[in-house]
Parts: structure tokens; C-alpha cells; sequence
């Protein structure tokens, strides 16, 4: 009897660490607190948020893959809780599973900007931000990944000399909304760049320090570039708008 018991508890207690792995984060397509879909594109910029953290997102609407439908505890469901007042847009993430058991929640994201899309946005990318590190969910999988060469690409006037660019590669960073532009937040978040919107399309005048330069897109990938010792220098800024 006492081998039996044993045996139950051992099974149980491995069924519950295979619950603890997860492939897919389901997120709303339209927020209770809106009234339309992907409203300020918020539910766009949380679902790159989570597919940045190495999940496969998909919405409530959506037909869910085959192995989710057959087996909806291998995602988590998300929702989000608007605390919202006159003074402050307040916003709070929660991932649950298929049982409706909180696994994971967020910082609270604050902002006391009057303006809505701003304070929005400012405010779902503070709480996005504080679960960086907590989502440690995804079913461990063995991978061989190969290094493959990106080149990196200096369009320069045809009558200047072609100046030959040092890549340098920028970790994750998230696009706050400020006056005439944006500023580039990390993690903590601290803020790594300040760009101001210029009169080319995804151009911006950018300072980082106190180096000054240009933020552009090229290849559907972000380069700030700027001129350190009379060597002209690129750099891969993986950002999320």
C-alpha cells in the first residue's frame, strides 16, 4: 500500500513540473477596456512583445494550431487589468493557464500623460517590460543554431568617399513616446537613446551619450549610425516600436 501511495505522489509531482512548460501566450485581439480591435496597436506591439521572449502568440479570435487546440494548458492566456484614474493611466498584465491559475504578474505600468495613445503606450510597455525574466516557461528544447553573416549596408552620396562601417549589435529596447519622437528604454527601464522624428520616413535624429547621429531603417532592421574618430560607425539597434 505505502509502494502505491509513493507511486501516486512520484506520478503527480511529475505531471506537474510538464504542466510548467509553455509554447503559446493567447492574447485578446480587442482589450475589454476598447471598444475596436488593436486599439492604439497595443495588442500588435504586446503580441511582438511576447513573440520577442520566444513564444508563438496568437489571438482569442484566431483558429488556434492543432496541438493548442488539442491541448489548450500548453499556452497561457493573457489578461489585462486597467486601474486607470483621472491623474494616472494604470495597466497591469496577467498570464494565466488553462485552469485560470495566475502564473505570472506584472509590475504595474504607469503614465500621467493627458494624452491617450501616449499614456497608453507608455504605460503597457512598463508593465510588458517589468516580465522580462519571469517568462521562463518555454518547453526546453535542444537547438543548433547557425551563424549566419548579416551584411551591413552604408547608402553614402556617389560623389563622397564609401566609408566602411564597425557593426556593433544594441540588446532589446522599447520605444517610449515623447515630444517629436521617442526614447529608447532597456529593461530596467533606463533610457539608452533619445530620437526626434526628422522629414524622412524612418529617419531620426538620434543622441545616445554623448554621441549624436542618425537612427534609419535599412532591411527591415534599425542602424544607428554615427562619426567616432573620423571612422563612421553602425550600429544594429533591435527596437520595438
Amino acid at each position: 500500500m505505502k509502494k502505491i501511495v509513493l507511486l501516486l505522489v512520484l506520478f503527480m509531482s511529475l505531471f506537474s513540473l510538464g504542466q510548467e512548460s509553455y509554447k503559446y501566450v493567447i492574447v485578446p485581439k480587442k482589450f475589454h477596456f476598447f471598444k475596436e480591435e488593436n486599439k492604439y496597436n497595443l495588442n500588435a506591439i504586446t503580441k511582438s512583445f511576447f513573440e520577442s521572449e520566444g513564444f508563438t502568440v496568437v489571438y482569442d479570435t484566431e483558429e488556434f494550431p492543432s496541438d493548442l487546440a488539442a491541448n489548450r494548458c500548453s499556452g497561457l492566456f493573457l489578461n489585462v487589468i486597467e486601474k486607470s484614474n483621472m491623474l494616472y493611466t494604470k495597466i497591469l498584465f496577467e498570464l494565466k493557464d488553462c485552469q485560470n491559475k495566475t502564473i505570472v504578474t506584472s509590475k504595474q505600468g504607469e503614465s500621467r500623460d493627458k494624452e491617450y495613445e501616449k499614456a497608453y503606450k507608455e504605460s503597457f510597455r512598463a508593465a510588458l517590460i517589468s516580465m522580462r525574466g519571469l517568462l521562463d516557461f518555454k518547453p526546453k528544447e535542444i537547438e543548433v543554431i547557425e551563424s549566419v553573416e548579416v551584411p551591413v549596408v552604408v547608402v553614402i552620396s556617389e560623389d563622397k568617399p564609401k566609408a566602411n562601417p564597425t557593426a556593433v549589435t544594441e540588446s532589446q529596447l522599447f520605444a517610449i513616446p515623447i515630444a517629436n519622437g521617442f526614447k529608447l528604454v532597456d529593461a530596467e527601464p533606463k533610457t539608452i537613446m533619445i530620437v526626434k522624428a526628422s522629414s524622412l520616413e524612418n529617419v531620426f535624429i538620434a543622441q545616445k551619450g554623448t554621441l549624436s547621429g542618425v537612427l534609419l531603417k535599412k532591411n527591415n532592421s534599425w542602424f544607428f549610425e554615427y562619426y567616432e574618430s573620423e571612422k563612421l560607425v553602425s550600429e544594429q539597434v533591435e527596437v520595438k516600436f
